[in-house]
């Protein structure tokens, strides 16, 4: 049996120091910095047979600024092509701080740079909103890229699949039923919006697959339990990965790339998650 009283003190303090580095290390440097890849496959039925393996990069809270230089934007983004994604969806949430012009001018001039081998798509979040909503929103426009309020169709030959891009659930709402209303529900239909909580918002129109950031993953995960004990949103199912929504429709969590509050991340690393599609046979 371990006697602490046989230990010197002045080991104690080693230890504990040595546990405090390490542990300052991966919070607030490796996990914050190394961003991972990771694989989701997102199988259904209504997924055509010609998509079967279609890759979606999710780049969800860069959070550009304040430790989230541009030279690390840079690479997150020249990261993210490197991993050959069929389509990019941009979340928001692409600056930090409040009520400044400056950051919202500078990321949009690097977001160009992400580049899909169909195409990219976008809408923002609330820090974009909370920077300058009007500017935010014309930048957005001004890219030509933007998926708010609006439907795109991506085809492979005669079969296709539909995403549409929702507004802001704090700052900027737009009812599904609106965006998706002309679209015929026998395709398979994805929404892409920066808060999971708006696929928890009165729809008739099904939507077979959310596509959503915000909570970064809850930042601190406690180990074994899996478990965000601070989390953005009201439905505390929403924290990471797939989940569903209370009309039991699929929605995705990225745990994204930048932070809140403290600059800092524990068992939830920054991801740009590959979401890969399979067609499933109807049995």
């Amino acid at each position: 049996m371990l006697n602490l009283r046989m230990i010197p003190l002045k080991r104690i303090f080693k230890f504990i120091l040595i546990f405090l580095l390490i542990l300052f290390f991966n919070s607030f440097i490796f996990e914050r910095y190394y961003v991972r890849f990771p694989i989701y496959e997102i199988e259904s039925t209504k997924i055509p047979k010609s998509f079967d393996g279609y890759k979606i990069a999710v780049v969800s809270d860069l959070h550009y600024g304040f430790l989230n230089p541009e030279v690390w934007i840079r690479n997150v983004i020249g990261s993210t092509n490197e991993q050959n994604p069929d389509l990019i969806v941009g979340l928001g949430d692409y600056v930090k701080n409040r009520n400044f012009d400056e950051e919202l001018i500078s990321v949009w001039k690097l977001l160009p740079l992400l580049k899909g081998n169909d195409t990219e798509v976008f809408v923002n979040g609330n820090h974009d909103h909370w920077a300058n909503h009007t500017l935010s929103l014309r930048l957005l426009e001004e890219s030509k890229k933007s998926l708010r309020n609006r439907t795109l169709e991506i085809k492979r030959g005669k079969e296709k699949m539909i995403i549409g891009g929702l507004g802001d659930f704090w700052e900027d709402h737009i009812p599904i039923d609106h965006i998706f209303q002309h679209t015929d529900p026998k395709h398979f239909r994805i929404a892409i919006a920066h808060n999971p909580e708006s696929a928890d918002t009165s729809h008739k129109e099904s939507i077979d697959l959310f596509i959503t950031g915000h909570t970064h993953g809850g930042q601190v995960r406690i180990p074994f339990l899996q478990l965000s004990p601070i989390l953005p949103v009201q439905n505390k199912n929403y924290d990471l990965g797939i989940q569903h929504s209370i009309f039991n429709e699929m929605v995705f969590i990225s745990a994204g790339i930048g932070w809140s509050i403290l600059p800092l991340r524990f068992n939830c690393p920054s991801e740009v998650p590959i979401l890969i599609l399979r067609h499933k046979e109807n049995r």
